[in-house]
């Protein structure tokens, strides 16, 4: 799957990517939480898509992120997607 960063430039999605980004967001908060179960729960929601957004790859997060009550951790990643 490709990914369209906010600048236009394209690159192949990386899982490891997504699982750094999260676990940065996690860090200081006392929220645990499996990374394999959020990654494979992404990975089931984009199946099939060739083309995604970063901010589409937000948007998912967000959803993860909020329906499994991690809003610490949510609200490091919203913070950290701003700057």
């Amino acid at each position: 799957m490709t990914v369209v960063k906010k600048s236009g430039r394209k690159e192949e999605f990386s899982t490891e990517k997504l699982s750094n980004s999260l676990r940065a967001a996690n860090i200081g908060t006392d929220e645990l939480f499996d990374m394999a179960s959020l990654t494979a729960e992404f990975q089931q929601i984009v199946q099939g898509k060739k083309l995604i957004t970063t901010k589409q790859i937000d948007i998912i997060v967000y959803g993860l992120l909020y329906s499994k009550g991690f809003l610490q951790t949510l609200l490091k990643y919203i913070s950290y997607d701003k700057k």
